[in-house]
């Protein structure tokens, strides 16, 4: 008896101790899959683009009936489910850069009243640029310069640069030119960070 006893205070010190390794990796994924399904929309409304002649989708519905999204994704961080939408010209200017480094885009303010999507309630009608999340919190990664998850904008027009590295671009050397805007998205086609 007091071998179990013995063993039972070791087994609950250890899980108290794993305790905030598993919150860590509970959020790390809860991040990831707000960045998976943010990326996943951002290229979805590029495409719908690149197909309709730069015309904005006017819903998430729109993007998931034309095959440009697999299905309507909700926001991971909050418990509704919803993303506040970023109408055209709503992401804002581009930041002056850090010595050697590129722009980054500067996050608006959210606009009174914002229009949501994915829960029934809310104006889903109109041009759609972008998604960010509703969430207030602050996230485990810096993205685009900040850590709160309000300010992470998932649309075509805006580079995704996660803790100072852009995705999926590789860093310009020094005798090369950076990158040049093309027609095509920054982030339309690219890989899934993995876990």
């Amino acid at each position: 008896m007091p071998a179990l006893l013995a063993m039972l205070a070791i087994m609950t010190l250890a899980l108290l101790l794993a305790m905030p390794s598993w919150r860590y990796l509970v959020r790390d994924d809860k991040e990831q899959e707000l960045i998976f399904r943010g990326r996943q929309i951002s290229a979805a409304i590029a495409r719908f683009q690149r197909k309709n002649g730069n015309a904005f989708p006017t819903s998430m519905e729109q993007l998931v009936q034309g095959k440009y999204l697999r299905k309507a994704y909700k926001d991971p961080l909050t418990a509704a489910g919803k993303w506040r939408i970023m109408r055209p010209g709503e992401a804002g200017p581009v930041r002056p850069a850090a010595p050697g480094g590129q722009g980054r885009p500067t996050p608006s303010p959210t606009p009174a009243p914002t229009p949501i999507f994915g829960g029934g309630t809310g104006s889903t009608v109109g041009p759609m640029a972008g998604v960010a999340s509703l969430s207030t919190e602050t996230g485990l990664r810096s993205v685009n310069g900040t850590q709160n998850y309000s300010q992470w904008v998932f649309a075509p027009s805006v580079p995704f640069v996660i803790g100072g590295q852009a995705v999926g671009r590789p860093p310009a050397g020094p005798n090369q030119a950076p990158p040049q805007p093309g027609l095509r998205a920054p982030d339309a086609e690219l890989p899934r960070i993995s876990r």
